[in-house]
């Protein structure tokens, strides 16, 4: 299977990263997948004015982010929760695709320094993907004060990576099964 992991920060000392590249280390792991990072700082998208499809001033990176996205089968977005939602580097940039995110599955991890890990975020988001077209992951994970996870670019906290565990064997669970019925063509309509 194909995932990509969007790392949903566009700030400098960004902390959701840390969480994205975790994901990232932790599925490469796995036998029989293929895992690309997609990160909204590296691609610095200009505010949308047109969609990839119709941009008259298409990017290289624009262009890498439509075929990755298109060829997967899951997709993992990792958002710190900024003002009470997500993102808005990272609505900018997904806003730029729509029919690249049609009938995959989508995760939610949100990363904040406070407790309650980013819940708004994460609300927001499910909401995002289903006007995407997409399947939204019903179990999310929400990362609260991700400053105590890390030492030194290490992970260390023992009960987070259970429920990240928990979080991506679900998230495989259903992509892998979707991907399934989509072969038997189940899903074979014009989008």
């Amino acid at each position: 299977m194909n995932i990509v992991v969007i790392s949903g920060s566009p700030r400098p000392q960004r902390t959701s990263h840390q969480v994205a590249v975790e994901i990232v280390n932790r599925l490469s792991k796995k036998e029989n997948l293929s895992v690309t990072l997609l990160d909204v700082k590296e691609a610095n998208f200009p505010n949308l004015d047109y969609i990839y499809r119709r941009n008259p001033e298409q990017t290289d990176t624009m262009k890498y982010f439509s075929e990755t996205i298109a060829a997967s089968d899951g997709i993992i977005i990792v958002s710190p929760e900024y003002n009470g939602s997500f993102s808005g580097a990272l609505k900018n940039t997904l806003d730029y695709f729509y029919g690249e995110f049609s009938r995959k599955v989508m995760g939610v991890v949100s990363v904040s320094t406070g407790k309650m890990g980013g819940i708004r975020a994460v609300m927001d988001l499910q909401k995002l993907i289903l006007a995407l077209g997409a399947f939204p992951l019903p179990k999310y994970l929400t990362t609260p004060e991700v400053q105590n996870l890390f030492n030194n670019s290490l992970f260390v906290d023992d009960k987070y990576s259970k429920q990240m565990d928990g979080f991506l064997e679900e998230f495989l669970w259903l992509t892998e099964a979707v991907k399934n019925q989509k072969e038997k063509n189940y899903f074979n309509i014009a989008v």
